[in-house]
């Protein structure tokens, strides 16, 4: 793979990891939604202005972005803060910050419902 494809490959997979979507990332590199798309396939190469751009969206290096293997940019990323540390030992860094960052949406979700629930709780008990 040349350092186009690599980028790209890599683009795409941090953007997924990071529950982005295209048009919220070219929104901040302040290009097209499409002009986007067509740096994530590798049919158009990258300036180093976007691949520090991008590197600090994703809390990276250019240099990370642009060499194969996933260890340095997810390697922040292991240690789980929230201590979600039961995975399956035969699951790749990648793999596991997928589920971690699946985990970390749900519990969001979850904190929005409760609140939810005590809004309308309270509203119940004001109306009886």
């Amino acid at each position: 793979m040349n350092i186009t494809e690599i980028c790209a490959k890599k683009l795409k997979t941090l953007r997924e990891i990071n529950d982005y979507t295209q048009a919220y990332v070219a929104n901040q590199l302040d290009i097209s939604q499409n002009a986007y798309s067509l740096l994530e396939k590798g049919a158009t190469k990258i300036t180093l202005e976007r691949l520090e751009e991008l590197a600090l969206l994703y809390k990276t290096t250019p240099q990370d972005l642009i060499t194969e293997g996933y260890e340095s940019v997810l390697s922040q990323s292991r240690q789980d803060p929230a201590g979600h540390t039961n995975f399956p030992p035969a699951l790749s860094v990648l793999e596991k910050k997928m589920y971690e960052q699946t985990i970390s949406r749900l519990e969001s979700n979850i904190e929005r419902l409760y609140e939810m629930i005590g809004q309308i709780t309270s509203k119940i008990s004001v109306s009886q």
